[in-house]
């Protein structure tokens, strides 16, 4: 009998949710040992990892049956709600006035933002793409070309270049950017709506967008990962409504939306070609493998081929003419330069032939004082740093790394997590770079707040965050859904999740700094998404 009901219990433990739960434990127990104390500058002694030890692994095994029964909880809830969420498609003439009525309702909930924080909020990378797009300063894609270029229209539009200033500029990129942000919001609840989902979640998604602040936050945050978040955001909603259905080809308007919105994400942001070679591949292995549709991953493999070798050949040998990437391969070594140093910084084992070359960079005892553990800057903008030298012997210093890596794996682990902490642990948030609501390292332009100038209301204390949400949450959100999708044989669903999963790997892979909420802001915009592919996925379940 205890037999039999072993055998029960172990064929309904589903394996990819299991594996799941075992990850997610993981995080949790990591999570515990990261100690990130108030203090600036950031320092090893108060930013740093204790040493793991076997009590762990014990807390890890209990922590993974509890997530485990958390997730079957939720597993069930979704296959409970699946027969109600979804209703009968709705037709496209009921969806236009949803879609216009969307758009005008965000409009007006977010006017006291642009109200409040006029012009927008300019971040210290803002001030170079905006002095490069008026000319005072040379091009260059460090901040991607496409986004200098889209100021250069703004400050044309506005007659910047013919005496009339600058505000009008900035002015008009923030009201763009909040119509698009609106723009975006209204399609996917007009999607939602045509979808046939319930009229209530429908409601819920344009309640939630109106009045949560980190929407219309980043209407009026002037960088650049407004414009890449929302390219993607629409490319996941694209994907999901193109493969949720039953289809052996794609249309040529279909192929034509996938290649622009591609084209897009690869010129928006610096990331955004490896995002793009990511989901190209995985998009085109789940049509040919799983799903066995061949046309479509032909049609796919060969777009993102095409794409891809253009945009290298743009980004690469172009720019290079051009002279758009100075100091390309620095800016690329943001988790090896902070591993370097937590190594030297610790006293750990490193050659006379490794102190060599790294000292050719910067002197050994500069890595140690410039040294902050969750920021790259204060190492790669020193003015003893070696730019010339690192971009001239990238490979010497690869080698070198990799080396230091090998001697010291413990350290190099560490310093990986410290680098990366924001990104995958759900304890930790940060205020840095979560939203830009004022100017930002610059003094040449001021912020003015109208709404309380007018009305004697300061909306800005409404509305500033209180708190900050681990960029780390969503992330997780986005892995589940994947675990879901495997666990129920979704790969229709996994494949609308590859381009916001590809944003997360390229930032844990290149992490500039620990915390930055922005650069994964599009992991948040889809959220409701990742909960209708959640539902979706026990639907039409096969297993």
């Amino acid at each position: 009998m205890l037999q039999k009901i072993y055998k029960i219990g172990i064929q309904k433990i589903h394996f990819w949710l299991f594996i799941f739960a075992m990850l997610f434990s993981a995080m949790l127990v990591a999570g515990c040992h990261v100690f990130n104390l108030p203090q600036e500058p950031s320092t090893i002694e108060t930013v740093y990892i204790t040493d793991f030890h076997w009590v762990d692994l014990i807390l890890w095994a209990c922590i993974v049956v509890i997530v485990y029964l958390l997730l079957q909880g939720i597993c069930f809830l979704f296959s409970s709600v699946g027969t109600v969420f979804f209703q009968k498609e709705r037709s496209a003439s009921q969806g236009k006035w949803v879609f216009m009525g969307s758009f005008v309702l965000l409009m007006i909930f977010w006017i006291p933002y642009l109200m409040s924080y006029r012009p927008g909020g300019i971040y210290s990378d803002t001030v170079d793409s905006i002095h490069m797009a008026l000319y005072k300063d040379s091009l260059s894609n460090y901040h991607p070309i496409l986004y200098t270029l889209i100021w250069r229209l703004m400050f044309r539009v506005t007659g910047a270049f013919s005496g009339k200033g600058e505000y009008g500029g900035l002015n008009l990129f923030t009201e763009i950017q909040t119509i698009l942000m609106a723009l975006a919001l209204a399609y996917f609840v007009y999607r939602c709506y045509r979808w046939g989902l319930h009229k209530a979640f429908v409601f819920l998604c344009l309640l939630v967008f109106a009045v949560f602040p980190l929407y219309p936050f980043y209407g009026i945050s002037l960088w650049k990962d407004t414009f890449f978040s929302l390219a993607v955001f629409i490319f996941s909603v694209f994907l999901y409504h193109v493969f949720s259905k039953e289809r052996e080809d794609l249309s040529p308007a279909q192929l034509a939306l996938y290649s622009l919105l591609s084209l897009l994400i690869v010129f928006l942001r610096n990331n955004g070609i490896y995002v793009a070679a990511f989901y190209g591949v995985t998009i085109t292995l789940l049509c040919l493998l799983p799903l066995r549709k061949k046309k479509i991953a032909i049609k796919v493999g060969t777009a993102s081929l095409v794409i891809l070798v253009f945009s290298a050949i743009i980004q690469g040998p172009v720019y290079d003419r051009l002279g758009y990437n100075l100091n390309k391969s620095t800016e690329s070594f943001g988790i090896p330069l902070q591993q370097t140093a937590y190594i030297l910084s610790t006293d750990g084992k490193v050659s006379e032939e490794d102190l060599e070359v790294v000292g050719n960079i910067l002197p050994p005892e500069r890595w140690r004082e410039l040294y902050n553990p969750i920021v790259a800057d204060t190492i790669k903008f020193d003015p003893d740093f070696n730019r010339s030298y690192m971009e001239t012997h990238a490979k010497d210093f690869m080698k070198t790394y990799f080396h230091l890596a090998a001697q010291n794996p413990v350290k190099a682990v560490k310093a990986y997590m410290l680098a990366t902490m924001g990104f995958w642990d759900v304890f930790e948030s940060s205020s840095t770079a979560y939203i830009c609501n004022f100017h930002f390292g610059n003094v040449e332009y001021f912020m003015s707040d109208y709404f309380d100038y007018y009305l004697d209301i300061s909306f800005r204390n409404l509305v500033e965050p209180k708190n900050y949400i681990s960029s780390a949450l969503f992330a997780w959100l986005m892995l589940g859904t994947i675990f879901i999708c495997l666990a129920k044989r979704n790969y229709k669903g996994i494949i609308a999740l590859m381009p916001t999963f590809g944003v997360w790997l390229s930032i844990m892979a290149a992490a500039p700094v620990a915390f930055s909420f922005r650069y994964v802001y599009a992991l948040f915009l889809c959220v409701p998404l990742y909960l209708i592919i959640c539902i979706h996925s026990f639907k039409n379940s096969h297993s």
